[in-house]
């Protein structure tokens, strides 16, 4: 019961953050609002630690761990807030669900011994195509819009690099495993100078009014969006697999979108659904083998109900 309660609050959290992200730009422009989440965001997790004494590393390997991170955390998240200011909450959920197939990418070609077989070949060829159709529709509604979708690729990209080099961190032997806890607290600690940069060197002081909406948006973000939705992810990737956890990329676009179109009136051509309709089905045959299994467990768990 536990377990799926937390797969169900990590699947709410990362369908509700890129609308929590636009509701954060309202009054505050996107590096105020970025930095002032992560700023909180590093406060709690330093809090925790100490809560429930959990030890900081400092070492070689650890500050090589962070800066990887890092990548994520400052470079990933500067584009996504970016492309959000022009693209839909909706749509930006649908092209972060591209992750884990530009992860397999780099995987390919950072990992050793990692192969890309033909059911992956043709879920990138139907993403492909899926972000074909939506960049045309984009084109002809302005140059903008094709800028935010590129830039937020350019996100997207520097997440899943990230994330393959962590891994090949991890692969080299003596590498010892950190608590998640303290890997988000470093990669934190090695964003902040770079938002503070960006802050001084781009944006200006804060408005002299910022929006109730704004404000309790940075304040979800940095309590559930980072640190809530972090630590619920990395429980389950310690009770469930892999396979299983990333079911929740096929689930989270489709929930972003309705959020998206009935919390925040965003108006979606028919082509960006059709696009991102395609891309979802490149999610699903993806994750097909996880998706039977998932299937046939909730009907086994029917049958012994009835």
């Amino acid at each position: 019961m536990r377990l799926a309660s937390v797969y169900a609050a990590v699947v709410l959290i990362w369908s509700t953050t890129p609308l929590g992200i636009r509701f954060s730009v309202e009054s505050l422009d996107f590096i105020q609002a970025l930095a002032i989440r992560m700023g909180l965001s590093l406060a709690l997790c330093v809090a925790l630690l100490k809560l429930f004494n959990i030890k900081f590393i400092i070492s070689r390997a650890a500050l090589v761990s962070y800066g990887l991170g890092a990548i994520a955390v400052s470079g990933a998240m500067l584009c996504v807030y970016w492309a959000s200011q022009a693209l839909s909450s909706g749509l930006v959920s649908v092209m972060w669900g591209l992750t884990p197939l530009i992860v397999s990418i780099y995987g390919r070609i950072l990992l050793p011994n990692a192969t890309i077989g033909l059911n992956r070949l043709l879920c990138m060829g139907l993403a492909v195509l899926g972000l074909y159709i939506i960049f045309s529709q984009q084109v002809n509604i302005g140059q903008h819009m094709v800028l935010a979708l590129v830039v937020l690729l350019v996100g997207i990209n520097l997440q899943s690099v990230s994330s393959v080099l962590i891994q090949k961190l991890q692969a080299v032997p003596g590498y010892q495993p950190m608590h998640p806890l303290v890997q988000t607290t470093g990669a934190l600690m090695l964003s902040l100078p770079v938002y503070g940069l960006v802050w001084f060197f781009f944006s200006g002081p804060l408005p002299e009014q910022v929006s109730w909406t704004s404000m309790g948006a940075v304040a979800y973000l940095a309590t559930f969006g980072s640190v809530a939705g972090f630590i619920g992810y990395f429980y389950l990737l310690n009770n469930m697999s892999a396979d299983d956890v990333s079911l929740i990329t096929l689930i989270t676009p489709v929930l972003a979108l309705l959020l998206g179109t009935y919390l925040a009136n965003e108006q979606l051509h028919i082509n960006t659904w059709v696009g991102a309709g395609i891309i979802m089905l490149a999610l699903l045959v993806n994750q097909q083998q996880q998706v039977r299994q998932a299937m046939s467990l909730f009907t086994k768990i029917n049958v012994k109900k009835a």
